[in-house]
């Protein structure tokens, strides 16, 4: 009789106690909730708008699924939102991380509240000009009074001292659509693109690449940092010490 409830009861125990530990290791675990936009390709972009936040792909997320293997006590999440939001959350000292930005964007508030990763990809801000267009190359000097489209919530680094003058206008818009259009009516004269991840974003749009031109010469280049919030200090020792020893994906 005691053999046959200890047969019983072993398996039991067993599972109970696979299962404690599996309980303690998810207890364990530190949950970082990084904050993004919903597409910077290709370093993330949102593959199904039913769930955006748990549907992410891309260079930078198969980094953060590589890091999270090597560093099991941290658990990843996401939160996609609006730039201008970000930018809300980033001020109030909401968010636990923000992928991706340079620190030279973001202002003093939000750096009291925040440091950087070690810097990752370079990236660089162009202006993008209908093929037609009488601007062949970046000379703000006989540009004034132009109207610039620009992404709502960005910073614009050495650019802001030009719209601050008034020596050009600002086109804030909330979507890559919405520049492409403008430019193409020739609504504005420019647009503040990203060379690196335009080609990405125009592939949702009805617009093609024929019709524009990037010019050359870049406003500013910048490297891509992972924000993180100074309260989680040993996320970002871990986060530096894997990116030291994990080549990162060639971007081309």
């Amino acid at each position: 009789m005691l053999k046959t409830i200890f047969k019983t009861i072993t398996p039991i125990i067993a599972i109970l106690l696979v299962a404690s530990m599996v309980h303690a290791h998810q207890k364990r675990q530190q949950v970082i909730k990084i904050v993004c936009g919903y597409k910077f390709p290709p370093f993330y972009t949102v593959t199904s708008k039913k769930e955006p936040s748990k549907n992410l792909s891309g260079t930078f997320i198969d980094l953060m699924h590589r890091f999270q293997e090597n560093y099991p006590q941290y658990k990843i999440e996401y939160k996609c939102m609006p730039r201008a939001r970000i930018g809300k959350q980033l001020t109030r000292g909401k968010a636990d991380a923000f992928a991706l930005t340079s620190p030279m964007f973001l202002p003093p508030e939000v750096k009291n509240k925040y440091t950087s990763s070690m810097p990752m990809w370079t990236i660089s801000d162009h202006l993008l000009v209908l093929k037609d267009s009488p601007i062949k190359q970046v000379d703000f000097d006989n540009m004034t009074g132009a109207t610039i489209a620009v992404l709502h919530g960005n910073d614009h680094g050495p650019l802001n001292q030009y719209f601050e003058k008034g020596l050009l206008k600002r086109h804030p818009v909330y979507a890559t659509r919405q520049i492409l259009d403008l430019v193409s009516k020739k609504r504005v004269d420019a647009a503040i693109c990203n060379k690196m991840t335009l080609p990405g974003l125009i592939k949702d749009t009805q617009h093609t690449m024929e019709h524009f031109k990037i010019l050359e010469e870049p406003l500013y280049s910048f490297r891509l940092h992972l924000i993180i919030h100074r309260k989680y200090a040993d996320f970002l020792s871990d986060f530096n010490e894997f990116t030291k020893k994990s080549p990162l994906t060639e971007i081309q």
